[in-house]
């Protein structure tokens, strides 16, 4: 099978990101889904057999491979117990190490998925760093059960965390089903249009019945394999819900 590839701006030196927008990074989301997954039309993204399908990566031309375990719990280098780990460790140079909290995780879909799709995220943007310099014996990047301020803020997990939303609610396909649905249920709109989807209205959800921000919130959520409150976020990150205060859709 072919490498997933991936490209973009990064350090000379560092093979680090360098000043990666929303826009870029769901731009390299849109390009890894489509190599993850034939049909771009389908909503749910298929992580069945992430193994396989994500098994080889060539990311700003560093070739490496990722091995990945979903079958037992996962601790991090404090021995607390986390979603998942992403790790670099020089006794296998050659490759990146994926382990997701499979007995914890198996009983929700949703936080399995958007797990697996954080952890991509840092084996995509943190791993060719790794590997290229290679100036530590190891190196660990977690999800955290309930992270802090301070793992909320670490640029690695804002990045990771765009990474997994536009891979699971890809823009285009939201544009395309936001449309649809405005119309069909003729919502509030603000008056101007999304100013990060071209082409796409703005709901002004202050002005949105709870009951049917809900509804809506639960069939998008359906439709993509998420949770609602997954949807809600994407949405206000493609500014296309507006809410001047948090919303009660749940």
């Amino acid at each position: 099978m072919s490498p997933i590839t991936a490209g973009f701006r990064h350090s000379a030196l560092t093979y680090e990101p360098v000043q990666l927008s929303n826009r870029k990074i769901w731009a390299v989301a849109h390009h890894v889904r489509n190599q993850l997954q034939g049909d771009a039309l389908q909503r749910r993204l298929d992580l069945s057999s992430v193994e396989e399908k994500a098994a080889r990566f060539e990311v700003n031309g560093i070739r490496y491979g990722v091995l990945w375990d979903l079958e037992h719990e996962v601790r991090n280098a404090e021995d607390r117990e986390v979603m998942g780990v992403t790790e670099y460790h020089d006794a296998t140079p050659l490759h990146v190490l994926v382990s997701i909290n499979g007995p914890r995780l198996k009983e929700s879909e949703t936080l399995l998925r958007s797990t697996v799709a954080h952890e991509l995220g840092h084996v995509v943007f943190d791993a060719p760093g790794w590997l290229a310099v290679r100036g530590d014996a190891f190196v660990q990047v977690a999800s955290e059960m309930a992270p802090g301020p301070a793992t909320k803020w670490d640029p690695k997990e804002v990045r990771a965390n765009e990474f997994m939303g536009a891979l699971l609610v890809p823009a285009p396909l939201m544009r395309v089903d936001w449309l649809r649905v405005v119309k069909r249920n003729r919502l509030p709109l603000s008056p101007k249009p999304s100013q990060l989807i071209i082409g796409a209205p703005a709901v002004d959800g202050g002005a949105l019945d709870p009951e049917t921000g809900f509804e809506l919130m639960f069939s998008l959520s359906e439709l993509y394999g998420v949770s609602p409150d997954f949807i809600r976020v994407r949405l206000a990150r493609y500014d296309l819900l507006r809410t001047p205060r948090p919303a009660t859709f749940h």
